[in-house]
C-alpha cells in the first residue's frame, strides 16, 4: 500500500499531527482491516474496506503514551517456513487487547509485512 494511499485515507481523522507510522493491519482472523496510524500524539484505527482503500469511520483514537505492544511479535511458520504472517498484540487505553496481522495485502510481501512490524514497534515505545 502506498503512503500516497494511506495519507488519503487518514487525512480527514488527523488534527495537525505529525505521522510517525501507517499501516494497514488485518483484524479479526483475517476478516477486517483497518488502518493504524501513530501520530505524535494519538494511536488511531480507521476501518477499511476489505479489497479497497474506502474509509468506514474511525474505529477508535487512543493516547499514544496510553497503548502499548506486547514484547515480541509472533512470526507464524509452517514446517519451518515463514508464511508472511505476524501476529501483534496491542493494548488500548481502555485495558482491552488486539491481535493485529500487519500486512500490505492478502497474500505474499514478506518483506512488507516485517518492515511494518518494525515501524509500529518503532513508534510505540510502551511493552507490555
Amino acid at each position: 500500500m502506498a503512503p500516497s494511499e494511506l495519507d488519503r485515507l487518514l487525512h480527514t481523522h488527523l488534527r495537525k499531527e505529525t505521522v510517525k507510522a501507517a499501516l494497514p493491519a488485518y483484524t479479526g482472523l483475517g476478516f477486517s482491516r483497518i488502518v493504524l496510524a501513530v501520530t505524535d500524539r494519538r494511536v488511531l484505527a480507521v476501518r477499511s474496506a476489505y479489497w479497497s482503500l474506502k474509509d468506514k469511520g474511525l474505529a477508535w483514537a487512543d493516547p499514544v503514551d496510553e497503548v502499548a505492544l506486547g514484547e515480541l511479535p509472533h512470526e507464524l511458520r509452517t514446517k519451518g517456513t515463514y508464511t508472511g504472517n505476524t501476529y501483534v498484540h496491542l493494548r488500548r487505553a481502555d485495558g482491552t487487547t488486539l491481535k493485529l496481522n500487519p500486512r500490505n495485502g492478502f497474500a505474499g510481501d514478506h518483506e512488507g509485512t516485517r518492515r511494518n512490524v518494525r515501524a509500529l514497534y518503532d513508534a510505540i515505545p510502551t511493552r507490555f
